[in-house]
């Protein structure tokens, strides 16, 4: 790990000197401005540590360049990565967020077979083949229904998309964050309600919030669900 007191992130040249690193300057991280809409960085709930994955109590944030890392960095601290790609595991359960509309957050069912894609909906209509798009997929619409064939690999997964920019860093760039939490996507069409009721951008709070549950057995176990919660207009 980097000293984060440092805020300096490497970059191997691609020219092969791998004495050479490049320094981010972490007084002007936070004036590193996207020159589009392009994604610049991603949200995780978890990274692999030893080809193994772990989950983390804190958002951990990859990047396209190290400029966009460092001033991730500044903004949620936490550690940054040797490799600048590896981005940042902030210190930050939860960020303020700006998102742009209903469309801003997106849930897709997909089921896989040996062959490919095998069925793919939002849940009540067809996202595709072309020739099917727009028609009912024939889903259950019980969450418990859905979960249920799920695991005999019945029914497909689901994967929700939220795309959005930092409250705190506007002008940074766009930022995804994707899961397949069946929580998640079951919130997904109050969330979008909530946005289609706002007019413009609306801030909101992507938080990992701690949950514990008691299986069989009387045995209690704890994970970090995502969540998404509209705070009001982005003014």
């Amino acid at each position: 790990m980097i000293d984060g007191s440092l805020a300096t992130l490497h970059e191997r040249k691609s020219s092969g000197d791998k004495g050479t690193r490049k320094r981010v300057d972490p007084s002007v991280a936070l004036d590193v401005c996207a020159p589009n809409d392009a994604v610049v960085g991603r949200f995780h709930t978890g990274r692999r540590t030893d080809n193994r994955p772990e989950s983390l109590p804190n958002w951990r944030v990859s990047s396209t360049t190290p400029e966009t890392a460092a001033a991730v960095f500044q903004l949620l601290g936490g550690t940054q990565a040797d490799d600048w790609a590896q981005g940042v595991v902030t210190g930050s359960p939860a960020v303020r967020i700006v998102l742009d509309g209903a469309d801003s957050v997106a849930t897709e069912m997909r089921l896989w077979g040996p062959k490919g894609l095998v069925h793919h909906c939002d849940g009540a209509l067809f996202l595709s083949p072309t020739e099917v798009r727009g028609a009912p997929c024939g889903c259950p619409s019980s969450s418990e229904e859905r979960a249920a064939l799920a695991k005999m690999l019945k029914a497909p997964q689901p994967e929700t998309t939220v795309t959005f920019r930092l409250a705190g860093h506007y002008g940074l760039g766009r930022f995804e964050f994707s899961s397949p939490s069946r929580i998640l996507a079951d919130e997904t069409s109050e969330i979008r309600a909530q946005l289609a009721g706002i007019v413009g951008e609306a801030l909101c709070e992507l938080a990992l919030e701690l949950v514990t549950v008691t299986v069989a057995g009387g045995v209690e176990v704890s994970f970090r669900k995502p969540t998404l919660k509209v705070i009001g207009p982005w003014s």
